[in-house]
């Protein structure tokens, strides 16, 4: 499922194995807002990238950012679509999830959030991967359902009960370009976050552009001494490494 390129790299000694089948990255939900980012970003960096997700490969991409991506259409909930993708991976990052539900689709908190890290992180355990990187979140819009941050809580315990090697991302809301919306509340924080008198109570949770949490996912897969769970603050320093310049 890997394309083979002759500029992919091998991740770092952590990764490697006696094969020589280029070791690949695991994105689920990798044609997201945010799985978008983290593909093209270790794409980037030279990483062979297989991303999972019911369509498949995104409408309307540049296929030169995103030329050592694999795009696989498979149905996560069916294992058996997609375990074969996880042979010869050195770590998944979990980045499906859903911001609204619409349960007459059957799309809801408990299963694109919870169900989908039980079966993505039961999956992974069970084929040996070395490191598990679960995008959850730190806090939540006023307006954001109380389930939301529930599921979410759930899926994070859910995960390190299997004990995996496990990193857990806690960004808050995200930003860019593909979401106006985003782009101007994120505006209307900043404006707030120059109050003295409340930016010491907004910055811990403040908007994020989607491109910094991609590469501290992307940071996060490629080191295994980082472990726990990963706030706002320590996502931004991430994001900030050399290894994206």
């Amino acid at each position: 499922y890997c394309r083979k390129s002759s500029e992919a790299m091998e991740p770092p000694d952590f990764t490697q194995n006696s094969s020589n089948e280029p070791k690949h990255l695991i994105v689920t939900g990798g044609n997201g807002f945010l799985g978008k980012q983290i593909c093209r970003l270790a794409s980037e960096i030279k990483i062979c990238v297989t991303s999972i997700s019911r369509s498949g490969k995104p409408k309307g991409i540049d296929d030169e950012d995103y030329k050592n991506v694999t795009w696989v259409s498979a149905d996560i909930f069916n294992p058996a679509d997609w375990k074969k993708c996880l042979d010869n991976c050195f770590a998944v990052i979990h980045s499906i999830g859903i911001i609204e539900e619409v349960p007459e689709k059957g799309i809801t908190y408990e299963k694109m959030i919870l169900k989908s890290a039980e079966v993505v992180g039961i999956t992974a355990k069970e084929e040996g991967i070395k490191r598990f990187i679960f995008i959850s979140a730190g806090a939540s819009a006023p307006d954001t359902p109380k389930a939301y941050m529930e599921y979410k809580i759930r899926a994070e315990n859910f995960l390190t009960d299997l004990n995996l090697n496990l990193v857990i991302l806690r960004p808050c809301m995200l930003y860019g370009d593909e979401d106006p919306e985003s782009i101007a509340t994120n505006e209307n924080i900043q404006q707030l976050l120059l109050d003295p008198n409340v930016a010491h109570k907004l910055r811990p949770t403040r908007p994020l552009p989607v491109e910094t949490v991609a590469k501290a996912a992307v940071f996060a897969a490629l080191n295994a001494s980082i472990a726990g769970k990963i706030n706002v603050d320590e996502i931004e320093n991430m994001a900030n490494d050399k290894l994206f310049f």
